[in-house]
């Protein structure tokens, strides 16, 4: 006999067989798990990392904008991940403790990380079109290194060539199309290739004349002054929450001890 739990068994067999078949490229967008107010909200996805730059020397997170309860705090300086914004408001995210926080800071105290987005709003009548100009690669390079934007300071993605074929993704061999889609020609006449997605790597950068980007200079960005940081103090309605819990106990703890005299009057 079929019973239930052979059914329930067999739908989740058949959904894990149906994400595993999804294209490589399908990113999951992130939701916080328990934001009351992102559920109830028609929010805006963000996606980019930010560096806390509170006037006090320090952000707080709340449950909710202009909310009561303190979720986290962050001295200045400190990076933090926009996954959403509402309103002024962005919703940060980290995993801290084996456990998911998330809340909510005024936007006018963060400062955006120069990123991806950054460098294409600023170099935008620069960026072309990918035309092959990849295709005819011949290097031996045994990595290839991947970088937020041409001259970056840190590798942000890295691949051993001998370990996954990704000249053959980039130079479009096979009869496949390259992964390439913009190209970026650089102060020094390097060209640079952009990556949307390839085996994990998102909205990447690399050097096609050097792809392992030994020695190349880092690009100078204009990055926000960051007020000096100091440690981070309760603001005065975070600690509203705390003083209702303490009324409550205390409330009920007097009507317990009313109600228990009052007992102990009448056995007498």
């Amino acid at each position: 006999m079929f019973h239930v739990k052979h059914l329930y068994s067999f739908v989740l067999s058949l959904l894990l067989l149906l994400a595993l078949a999804a294209p490589a490229y399908a990113d999951l967008v992130w939701e916080p798990l328990d934001n009351q107010f992102f559920k109830q909200h028609g929010c805006s996805y963000e996606d980019r990392s930010y560096r806390a730059n509170g006037p006090e020397g320090f952000v707080t997170a709340w449950d909710a904008p202009d909310g009561s309860v303190v979720q986290a705090q962050y001295q200045n300086g400190e990076a933090l991940w926009v996954g959403y914004t509402w309103q002024g408001w962005a919703l940060i995210n980290r995993w801290e403790d084996n456990k998911e926080v998330s809340g909510w800071v005024p936007l006018a105290e963060l400062s955006l990380i120069y990123d991806h987005i950054s460098f294409e709003e600023e170099y935008a009548d620069q960026i072309k079109d990918y035309n092959g100009e990849f295709a005819d690669y011949a290097g031996d390079a045994a990595v290839v290194n991947f970088y937020e934007y041409p001259g970056a300071p840190e590798v942000k993605h890295g691949f051993e060539t001998g370990d996954v074929d990704v000249l053959d993704c980039l130079t479009g061999a096979s009869d496949n199309p390259s992964y390439i889609s913009k190209i970026f020609v650089d102060e020094n006449g390097r060209t640079w290739g952009y990556v949307t997605y390839m085996y994990g790597c998102r909205n990447s950068w690399f050097c096609l004349d050097a792809p392992d980007g030994a020695g190349l200079p880092v690009r100078a960005v204009a990055e926000p002054e960051i007020v000096p940081a100091r440690t981070p103090t309760l603001p005065a309605k975070g600690y509203t929450a705390y003083i209702l819990v303490a009324l409550v106990v205390g409330a009920t703890g007097g009507i317990l001890a009313f109600f228990y005299g009052k007992r102990r009057k009448s056995t007498k």
